[in-house]
């Protein structure tokens, strides 16, 4: 906005004295999409909900266009979950929390796998190495 500063627009949407790490909400349904991170010299980066990196240190409102635009998509897609010593598995996101991520396993038309457990989940902490888009 013009003649305003990062740090007074971030007062005026609530932001000041909490964390450098804020929630986003999404303005137009106030749907949780992802966080942002405050920086020592006032810039704004934005994470997506699983905790990753998604732009570079910028302004607030162009830090908040990238999270708006992201939404919830992640969560309808599948993705890879390097497991300990295990082929890597394709799962579903079931939940997220502001902590962890918490994934099944999911059907793959090409092939299922007998021995596959459908009703295993995994919780991992965020941020994590582990899960990686398919």
């Amino acid at each position: 906005m013009a003649g305003q500063d990062a740090g007074s627009l971030a007062r005026r949407r609530g932001y000041a004295d909490r964390m450098t790490d804020f929630d986003h909400l999404r303005a137009e349904d106030r749907e949780h999409v992802g966080y942002i991170e405050m920086t020592d010299d006032g810039a704004f980066v934005p994470y997506d909900l699983l905790r990753r990196r998604r732009g570079e240190p910028g302004g607030l409102e162009e830090a908040e266009a990238v999270l708006d635009e992201i939404g919830l998509r992640l969560l309808a897609e599948d993705w890879i979950l390097d497991a300990d010593g295990d082929e890597p598995l394709c799962v579903r996101i079931l939940e997220v929390t502001r902590d962890a991520v918490v994934v099944a396993p999911a059907l793959d038309s090409a092939a299922v796998a007998k021995s596959l457990d459908l009703t295993a989940t995994v919780r991992l902490p965020l941020p994590t190495a582990r899960l990686r888009q398919a």
